[in-house]
């Protein structure tokens, strides 16, 4: 597997520790930050069942009512970017995690109130990714 690039909507973070240990850490942050984990996919195992094997990875989804609300009231066409999600995935230099900026694609529909709530929940991703991986690399 090719290494893929960090195009400029995305995060990304190399990590050295095993895969269970990120996604427990990760899960962790996200509770302490006052959000919700709504789901754990196991991607690999997915794909395993149709007969495609991949390295291992994992998506955590998130997100909290309050955030819903806000993002109903500013614009209903922007539920499209919730919840937020980490990718773990496997790549040849090892571990990466992966999450889209939600400050750019809030920013992507013109409104002043979602503009202000990409920018929170941007730095709320951040700043989750922070508390569970340590600083940035």
């Amino acid at each position: 597997m090719t290494v893929s690039s960090a195009p400029v909507f995305q995060q990304v973070r190399r990590i050295s520790e095993p895969l269970e240990a990120v996604v427990d850490a990760l899960k962790a942050a996200i509770v302490a930050a006052d959000v919700w984990v709504l789901h754990e996919i196991d991607p690999q195992a997915l794909l395993k069942r149709g007969g495609i094997d991949i390295a291992r990875a994992r998506h955590l989804l998130f997100f909290h009512p309050r955030y819903m609300k806000r993002l109903l009231d500013a614009d209903p066409a922007a539920v499209l970017e919730a919840p937020l999600k980490f990718a773990i995935v496997t790549e040849d230099t090892g571990l990466v995690v992966r999450w889209y900026d939600p400050a750019a694609a809030f920013d992507r529909y013109g409104n002043p109130d979602l503009k202000v709530l990409g920018a929170q929940l941007s730095r709320l991703c951040d700043r989750i990714a922070a508390n569970a991986l340590g600083d940035a690399s």
